[in-house]
């Protein structure tokens, strides 16, 4: 399977633009992207992604730290001045999945309201968060050490020219030589 997704600029006639122009990666799927997707209103999209062969279309955002406190959790919590801290899927999906000018933007882009939602975390409060996110949300949630394992045991297979696979390639021959 060929890891390497293909980031295509943004429309212009659609009101978006796409910041950066260059290969990203992935494991999930075989996909052309489209990266950091600029708003109306300061809105940001982080991915989107069609699946040329299956036609399965993704709205994906990242939320990954590897600090210790940060799980990925279903309900928000808040600070003692009651400012959330914005990591929990009830405001994670008011912010990233459901606004009007996101959800306006990913149908002008993709032609259709059919498309799967993908949050990346690097880790969830508890593994029920992941079928909870599902059912309540309709997020999949897609763990950063699973993505990247998979890549690392996809990268074992060839040579590549793009400069973070083979710097992961790299690395996984290191940490395998140890």
């Amino acid at each position: 399977m060929q890891t390497t997704l293909l980031h295509e600029a943004g429309s212009a006639q659609n009101g978006t633009r796409s910041s950066h122009r260059r290969p990203l990666h992935a494991t999930r799927e075989k996909c052309f992207t489209m990266t950091n997707v600029m708003l109306e209103g300061g809105k940001e999209i982080d991915l989107l992604a069609v699946n040329p062969i299956s036609g399965e279309k993704y709205h994906i955002e990242v939320r990954v730290t590897i600090d210790k406190g940060f799980r990925i959790r279903l309900k928000d919590t808040q600070t003692k001045n009651g400012r959330k801290h914005r990591r929990g899927l009830d405001t994670l999906n008011k912010i990233k999945f459901i606004p009007p000018t996101v959800v306006n933007a990913v149908k002008g882009i993709f032609g259709t309201a059919n498309y799967r939602k993908v949050m990346v975390v690097w880790e969830v409060e508890d593994e029920s968060v992941i079928e909870q996110a599902k059912g309540l949300y309709e997020i999949e949630i897609w763990k950063m050490s699973d993505v990247l394992s998979e890549l690392i045991m996809e990268v074992k297979t060839r040579g590549y020219r793009d400069d973070v696979l083979r710097t992961l390639q790299l690395i996984s021959a290191r940490v395998g030589d140890s």
